[in-house]
């Protein structure tokens, strides 16, 4: 994909969207505070599509939108939004967290949905201090049930 010459005194080059503070992680740096179960008060689906519209109003090319969290893949609607991003030719991410849920069924649906980017965290060169930073023992190599990815209805 060719650069593109992007004024951000225009308009921002990049928008990052925390879908959710749901995550079984307790990681140090989390900005969204995350908790174990989905806030009722998040933007639901169709608000979230209003959000990505307003993203895509500020014309070509559209700032890249990052869906991150808490862990993005904790909401059923992900592939649906990621979807209706690409489809409203928004450039969409995803920055998962390292929980059982990344997988390659998950990645792969991702991709499918639309998805142009992903990022992912490796926050120690051991599993001991990255599991450390997380606040969860294990979350190095996925020892509990994986989640599986819904369908995209989009």
């Amino acid at each position: 994909m060719p650069r593109q010459h992007q004024d951000v005194a225009d308009k921002p080059f990049i928008v990052i969207w925390e879908s959710t503070r749901a995550c079984p992680l307790a990681c140090l740096h989390c900005r969204a505070e995350a908790v174990p179960d989905r806030d009722p008060h998040e933007l639901d689906t169709a608000a979230a599509k209003d959000l990505m519209d307003q993203v895509v109003a500020f014309g070509h090319p559209a700032p890249l939108f990052v869906i991150t969290g808490g862990d993005p893949f904790q909401r059923p609607d992900l592939l649906e939004l990621i979807a209706y991003g690409a489809l409203s030719g928004i450039r969409v991410a995803v920055s998962p967290s390292g929980t059982p849920t990344l997988t390659p069924e998950w990645l792969l649906a991702v991709h499918e949905a639309g998805a142009t980017g992903l990022s992912l965290s490796l926050d120690g060169s051991t599993a001991e201090l990255h599991d450390g930073f997380r606040g969860v023992p294990g979350s190095t190599d996925g020892r509990s049930t994986p989640g599986t990815p819904p369908v995209c209805s989009a």
